[in-house]
């Protein structure tokens, strides 16, 4: 038999006293029927075609992200601003990061799942519409603003294969949903570099009409496939704009703020201006400001907002276990964008200059990760538990970035190993965090908690690939000139032809580089060796900086708690509806 609320007399307001109401019902042991929990259900084709619906949703979404990603360097020449052109990414991370816990608590608020997800998709669709035609970097990137639309509701798509499956699949749900991210991010990136191959000018464009049209059909796929019966919250008898007012518009403006001028002054620090110039200085500690009253707000300010307080209840295996999935996830992010946005720059640097196969060596930490990720999910389901599955996950993960830290240049296969390394190891912390937060926290927050936790993934993806692009540009411009200078010297190019040499080796101006004066075949063949050398020697800063994150993850998992109880066969938001005849096992929530 359910539990019955137990209401708690207070001075609260009436929607959050039912919401209190519920809570208990939700949390109360007795709630869930023992045999429902105990016995595998059966599922039906409406099921299974939602899953294939998300399934997708997540497979355009990372095409989104690591398309682009994989040909920056050609986006950012062919639109002459390679200084602006890592904005074209972090763009995304920052409107998933800021819009995300918006849309999931709307969702939940409302009722409104379908709808949101659908209006987000047919955003994207529209900014990948507008794309192709971009001739300034700034077009582009108000483009890539849109389409984060659709990107920020990874909370969503994440959350709702969960809840729609018992809870002891979670961790298969979750990597079935990272397999279709990893098939993203193997074919969006080599399609994107086939693209640019055949034509650089146009190659990139034609890429994002391939993205437009997996907008439009993920729109299609979640209006037709996706159907949830209609429940009842505890707000469903407040006005449109009492139930705004629990959207933390507020916090979400400050994380807004916040995170866009750090970022800000983080890219201007070592490009445009000194980082002891006040327009850096200034816009960073602003930024940082912001995030503080942030921090204090959702502290202090709101129980309910982004960081909503009962998630952060419950001893260990709830509160604590989830609050250590969000630093979990943030610190996988700096790993895995560190590698994302850096290894096809130090793959055409260092070994091949064509954008098919700069994308092709990337295969080898996702093409493993797809098979792994598999494995992950069903050891943490066979033995119910995520802790040993997540430690090992993060040793692989580690130590192939301890490797690609070690990398120069004349070695492709230890790049290609290390990358694999990687791989295997990168196919457990998602999947198994996301399981973690889900499992740790009550169902009616189930969405919030998943928000909170891809967003810290988010930030944390757009403020160090804005750190690491600092760190590589800084190192980078001490590095190369010293080390090409050196090099040319010592071919004998005369000291009056090194800045020109310098600048022509640098912008890979072949016509220039042949008219430099005193210029040799040895001083040319030299210099490109120091310019690799320089750039190998900078962008192993990016990969010490993740595996840095590495270790302290690996240390982190050894403190989340025992969730074996928690990981049984209820179905907390079955969107099959039990006849009459009791034909179908599972049942509205």
């Amino acid at each position: 038999p359910s539990a019955q609320p137990v209401p708690e007399i207070n001075t609260k307001s009436n929607g959050e006293y039912i919401f209190e109401e519920v809570e208990h019902a939700a949390m109360s042991p007795r709630n869930d029927n023992l045999d429902e929990e105990a016995v595998e259900p059966e599922f039906h084709a409406r099921t299974w075609i939602a899953l294939a619906a998300f399934f997708l949703l997540n497979y355009t979404q990372v095409v989104a992200l690591q398309g682009p990603s994989a040909v920056l360097n050609y986006i950012g020449t062919d639109l002459h601003n390679t200084k602006s052109q890592s904005w074209v990414v972090v763009v995304l991370s920052l409107v998933q990061g800021t819009l995300g816990p918006i849309i999931s608590t709307a969702s939940d608020i409302f009722q409104a799942r379908k709808l949101l997800l659908v209006c987000c998709c047919a955003i994207s669709f529209v900014g990948a519409c507008i794309a192709p035609g971009s001739s300034s970097i700034y077009r582009l990137i108000v483009a890539n603003i849109l389409i984060g639309v659709g990107f920020a509701s990874v909370p969503l798509a994440y959350a709702v294969p969960s809840e729609i499956l018992p809870r002891r699949w979670r961790p298969l749900a979750q990597a079935g949903v990272n397999m279709a991210a990893l098939l993203a991010t193997v074919s969006g990136p080599l399609a994107a570099g086939a693209l640019t191959k055949r034509n650089a000018h146009t190659g990139w464009r034609l890429f994002f009409w391939f993205q437009a049209a997996l907008w439009g059909a993920t729109t299609i796929a979640i209006f037709v496939g996706y159907h949830p019966p209609k429940r009842h919250t505890e707000l469903d008898h407040l006005s449109f704009w009492r139930k705004i007012s629990n959207i933390d518009l507020i916090g979400c403006g400050l994380l807004t703020a916040g995170l866009a001028l750090f970022t800000t002054g983080t890219s201007l620090g070592g490009g445009l201006y000194s980082w002891t110039n006040a327009r850096t200085l200034s816009t960073m500690i602003i930024g940082i400001f912001m995030l503080i009253v942030f921090g204090v707000y959702e502290w202090k300010g709101t129980n309910t907002g982004i960081l909503n307080h009962d998630l952060f209840r419950g001893g260990r295996n709830r509160g604590r276990t989830f609050a250590i999935c969000v630093a979990l996830l943030f610190m996988e992010a700096i790993m895995i964008f560190g590698f994302g946005l850096f290894y096809p720059i130090l793959t055409q640097i260092l070994f091949t200059t064509d954008p098919f196969l700069v994308v092709a060596r990337s295969q080898a930490c996702w093409i493993p990760a797809i098979f792994s990720t598999v494995v992950w999910g069903y050891t943490s389901t066979r033995f119910r538990t995520i802790r040993e599955p997540l430690f090992l996950g993060f040793i692989f993960f580690t130590g192939g970035l301890i490797g690609l830290s070690t990398i120069q240049p004349g070695q492709p296969v230890n790049a290609i190993a290390f990358s694999c390394l990687m791989g295997i190891g990168f196919g457990a912390p998602l999947i198994l965090v996301v399981t973690g937060v889900q499992l740790s926290t009550p169902h009616k927050l189930i969405a919030t908690a998943t928000a909170c936790t891809t967003s810290s993934r988010a930030v944390a993806g757009a403020i160090f690939s804005v750190i690491n692009t600092a760190a590589f540009n800084t190192r980078l411009k001490k590095f190369l000139p010293e080390y090409v200078a050196r090099a040319a010297s010592a071919a004998g190019l005369p000291s009056a032809s090194i800045p020109d040499f310098i600048e022509a080796l640098s912008e890979g101006d072949t016509e220039a580089l042949g008219k430099v004066a005193g210029v040799t075949p040895t001083a040319i063949s030299q210099g490109a060796l120091a310019l690799q050398q320089a750039y190998a020697d900078s962008i192993r800063v990016v990969f010490i900086i993740a595996a840095t994150f590495g270790v302290l993850a690996c240390i982190a998992c050894w403190f989340l708690g025992d969730l074996r109880e928690t990981m049984n066969y209820h179905v907390d938001a079955p969107i099959e509806v039990a006849d009459e005849k009791g034909d179908n096992h599972t049942c509205t929530a």
